[in-house]
């Protein structure tokens, strides 16, 4: 599907292309150095994957860079970037890999904060751990599900027909709602405001200061006032505002670090396959000590998250090349 956009660009990627041969060929050539890195990480054990994994994505996202109308043009933005934009420190054994920092640095001419203008991702993140950014990934946290753990994507959060009259009830099952007995209102607003989606809705309320549970465990109700709170999905059923499209499947994405926004799924992959490149290349001993599944606790969650990868990123980058040609896509 990349290589028939890019034989067959349309909308606003066929706009953008068209206006700079420059951006024609770097678009071209990054998306054909990608999908060589991708087929290599394909073909290597765990040891190297890393490195063609990240490396694969980096030029994708020159190419999401040169083809977006944010960038460029009349724009402030410049669409070409250079250096990482990320710094991650890969001597892990005062926290770990799970606690370890990637710092954002929130500049104007690196690629990661080109990829985030170019996709709409917030830039203001600051720093978040490895495992914040892991739990931000649906896969991951479908795979190792923790029921106690916030701030995790939340699934199948829908309205399955167009109501025909307001306020209606939505039901949520909520990261770290307590399964059982009395739910305080606030406590429950606390854990919703961390979702970007979920701060414009009311919680439901069975008294004052108590909210209500649905029949279904473990899951809360929150009230859809109005249609300017939903959009409709791709898939068909109308979603919260604000619902994001994770490989053709309606998620929301909690804040991460100071910023108050969502990251774009792309660019947690991003930050998650950056931290382990940098750890792979940088610090070889502390990488083999990772991946030893006789002495590492973590060591099947890293190999799920670089297989999990070589699908996943492919396919994001195409969700984003495909919104890029959507003609309603205004330069911002």
């Amino acid at each position: 599907m990349i290589r028939t956009a890019r034989a067959e660009p349309a909308g606003r990627l066929e706009e953008t292309l068209a206006s700079s041969s420059a951006r024609a060929r770097d678009f071209q050539m990054a998306l054909e150095q990608a999908q060589q890195q991708f087929v290599a990480a394909a073909q290597v054990g765990y040891e190297s994957r890393p490195l063609n994994l990240f490396y694969g994505l980096s030029q994708a996202g020159r190419a999401i860079a040169a083809a977006s109308p944010r960038l460029g043009g009349r724009t402030q933005n410049r669409w070409q970037g250079s250096g990482h934009g990320l710094h991650f420190d890969p001597d892990i054994s005062a926290h770990g890999l799970i606690g370890s920092r990637i710092r954002v640095d929130n500049g104007n001419a690196d690629l990661f904060s080109r990829l985030s203008i170019a996709i709409g991702s917030p830039t203001d993140v600051r720093s978040a751990t490895f495992g914040e950014l892991i739990e931000q990934i649906p896969d991951y946290a479908m795979e190792f599900p923790d029921p106690s753990a916030i701030g995790r994507p939340i699934h199948d959060t829908r309205v399955y027909a167009a109501p025909a009259a307001f306020p209606v009830e939505l039901e949520v099952q909520l990261p770290g709602l307590p399964m059982e007995g009395p739910m305080d209102e606030a406590v429950v607003r606390a854990l919703a405001d961390r979702y970007p989606a979920l701060r414009p809705l009311r919680v439901s309320t069975s008294e004052p200061g108590t909210a209500r549970r649905s029949h279904n465990r473990g899951r809360c109700l929150f009230v859809i006032d109005g249609i300017d709170q939903l959009q409709l999905s791709r898939s068909g059923p109308y979603v919260p505002l604000g619902t994001q499209t994770y490989r053709r499947h309606s998620v929301l994405l909690p804040e991460l670090g100071e910023s108050p926004r969502e990251l774009r799924p792309l660019a947690s992959w991003w930050m998650v396959l950056f931290a382990l490149s940098m750890l792979a290349r940088y610090s070889p001993h502390h990488w083999t000590r990772t991946m030893s599944i006789t002495h590492s606790r973590i060591a099947s969650r890293v190999e799920f998250i670089l297989d999990s990868a070589l699908h996943a990123v492919p396919e994001l980058v195409h969700e984003e090349l495909a919104s890029i040609a959507a003609v309603d896509q205004e330069p911002s």
